[in-house]
């Protein structure tokens, strides 16, 4: 999973982490770093994914487009994926 962030109208990657075994990421952010006011991307590689236990897919990535509107502002963003579907939400 990767997290980048919209400046000058190019996405800049600030991050990258691997899911553990349930799937999840605790943090895409180092101790103590905020999110600042702006534009950011989570792009997650689904195929790659999926073919570590053989499943084909529809999706070979999602990429989820997101806004911080406050300096500091807390996001969990998860991704609810199935082979041919996926859907997210903002979390608390």
């Amino acid at each position: 999973m990767r997290l980048s962030r919209e400046t000058g109208g190019e996405w800049v990657e600030i991050s990258s982490r691997k899911t553990d075994a349930d799937g999840r990421v605790s943090s895409m952010l180092r101790e103590h770093e905020q999110l600042e006011t702006g534009l950011y991307r989570l792009h997650f590689e689904t195929a790659e994914y999926f073919h570590r236990d053989s499943v084909e897919t529809l999706h070979p990535f999602v990429e989820i487009v997101f806004e911080i509107r406050g300096a500091g502002e807390r996001c969990h963003i998860p991704l609810l994926v199935t082979p041919h579907s996926y859907s997210t939400y903002r979390g608390s």
